[in-house]
């Protein structure tokens, strides 16, 4: 028997019931992943590690590639195998009944690479960021392409006319799960619970993904165990996997010469690829755009990801009781305007002036009377080894300017090490050698800031710094909004990422619930996991 927190068909018997519930309960375990790792900690740590190993950028294949661009990389990898398997695998799962044992296949190998991202908390950056990436990239292969096969057992699990509520019901069930697994790793995260050692250190990461995976193994086998292999009417039998994989490359093939019987579903794909992908990229690039462009901290990633699950929860099942009344179409119309005003808000995000706001700095001096010393500090209390990469080509000219200031001990070696010393305290002389060089060196990304003392209220921001927007095609559009809007309402970038949470948490669970339900409105019944694989080839095409 499957429990169930709502979303069951009047008039469904106590069995059919059942299945749909346990099909819900899938959405609820695998959105473990989908916010823990997917949308905070993924990003948020290749960008952080990627950093610390480049000193922010890195040449690669002639290109300058920064952690946010690096990091959206490996996800469109993944995206890409996604989208070129899914047509083909379900085309095979239309004429054998094997939807479950693909989806137990990608659950597996989500599962198995999620739990192993809890290592790389443990490596140096160099070696971390490429686990990381690695994981990641196998971890959204198997989410994303069970999802893709897991969608297709909605028109088998209820009837046409229910189909806005089912799918609602599915986001409602996956934003509440994620977002109770995402509060348990909060607050491990926050306060290093369990005696898991410091606050978010590499023991509290570890436990976050492994406990991300078990809770996607666990609250997943309800629907394996309830949720029946959908009935196909006439059954194919083949000889080999080779023999079904080319039957399956035929039969997309065949789809595609066939297009025109299908004007609508190709209309439908065509216009789910330009906005459900947009909608897609703004979540799963949200925490590395703020660990890497936005500085923030990562307790504000957590609380913007949980803010805009929570509101999302009742919000899916609102959509789609808007949707029973109004129209999918109309619905998923409304919310898709919402979006592109969070875009256009979101393009124009910037970090106000730091001005004399000391605390904003990213190494800040304070003077010590008592020891006529000035105390290094650092932004979010992340050191100047959580900050600076000891090798990387893009931190190079700071280090040899400014680290023997901050760093004692041996620098030899690629990574940072316990015999490399972080400087707290520096003399009052040291600190005006500081202060006068650092106005004359600006090639740089970070920013000093001195309180106190005969060097009180000086300070110096390099020429890269977050706060300095210039150089870009649009960079006109944030420094307008700064100079016109963030500025004079004081609303920084921490008020600006709640605003954009707030506001995408209304939408996102009716968007994709309605997207989702339309579509299954449109699909024939007896090809929903062929057309479904292409529902996802179209949704991670742009990826």
């Amino acid at each position: 028997m499957a429990f169930s927190l709502g979303g069951k068909i009047d008039g469904m018997n106590e069995d059919d019931n059942r299945a749909l519930t346990s099909w819900y309960w899938y959405d609820w375990a695998n959105q473990a992943f989908a916010l823990t790792v997917g949308t905070v900690l993924g990003g948020q740590l290749i960008t952080r590690y990627f950093n610390l190993a480049t000193g922010g950028s890195s040449e690669i294949a002639g290109f300058n590639v920064t952690g946010t661009s690096f990091y959206a990389a490996v996800l469109g990898l993944s995206m890409v195998f996604v989208a070129i398997s899914s047509p083909i695998l379900g085309a095979i799962a239309d004429r054998i009944r094997i939807k479950k044992k693909i989806v137990w296949i990608y659950t597996l190998v989500g599962v198995v690479f999620t739990a192993f991202m809890g290592v790389a908390p443990h490596l140096d950056a160099n070696s971390a960021y490429r686990l990381l990436a690695f994981c990641f990239l196998m971890g959204q292969i198997g989410m994303a392409g069970g999802n893709t096969i897991y969608y297709a057992f909605m028109p088998y699990l209820a009837e046409q006319n229910q189909m806005e509520k089912v799918s609602s019901w599915g986001y409602a069930y996956g934003f509440a799960g994620g977002s109770l697994i995402l509060i348990l790793h909060l607050v491990v995260l926050v306060t290093g619970a369990f005696g898991l050692t410091d606050a978010y250190g590499p023991w509290t990461l570890t436990f976050a993904f492994v406990t991300t995976s078990l809770w996607w193994l666990g609250f997943g086998l309800p629907f394996f165990r309830n949720t029946p292999e959908p009935e196909i009417a006439n059954e194919r039998s083949y000889g080999s996997i080779m023999e079904a994989v080319g039957d399956g490359f035929n039969e997309v093939r065949s789809t595609f010469r066939e297009v025109k019987k299908y004007r609508i579903l190709v209309i439908y794909l065509v216009s789910y690829l330009l906005f459900y992908d947009v909608l897609h990229t703004v979540g799963g690039v949200a925490t590395s755009f703020a660990e890497n462009d936005l500085r923030l901290p990562v307790l504000m990633n957590f609380v913007l990801i949980l803010l805009a699950n929570i509101i999302a929860i009742p919000m899916s099942v609102v959509g789609g009781m808007l949707a029973a009344r109004y129209g999918a179409k109309s619905v998923l119309g409304g919310s898709i305007g919402v979006y592109m005003v969070v875009l256009i808000l979101a393009t124009g995000f910037a970090p106000l002036d730091l001005e004399d706001d000391h605390d904003r700095f990213d190494f800040r001096y304070d003077y010590d009377s008592e020891s006529d010393e000035y105390v290094l500090s650092t932004l979010h209390d992340r050191g100047v080894k959580g900050w600076v990469s000891k090798s990387g080509s893009g931190d190079e000219e700071f280090r040899n300017a400014f680290l023997h200031y901050m760093i004692e001990g041996a620098l030899d070696g690629d990574v940072w090490s316990d015999s490399d010393v972080e400087r707290t305290r520096i003399s009052v002389d040291e600190a005006t050698l500081l202060e006068s060089e650092m106005h004359g060196m600006l090639d740089h990304r970070w920013s000093f800031s001195f309180k106190g003392g005969i060097l009180d209220g000086d300070h110096s921001v390099g020429n890269n710094h977050i706060t300095i927007i210039e150089g870009g095609p649009i960079d006109w559009w944030p420094n307008f909004l700064r100079d016109n809007v963030w500025g004079p309402l004081n609303f920084g970038v921490t008020l600006q990422w709640i605003l954009l949470g707030t506001m995408v948490g209304f939408v996102q669970g009716s968007a994709g619930a309605q997207a989702r339900s339309l579509f299954a409105y449109l699909v024939p019944k007896s090809r929903t996991t062929e057309f479904f694989g292409f529902f996802g080839f179209m949704g991670r095409l742009l990826q």
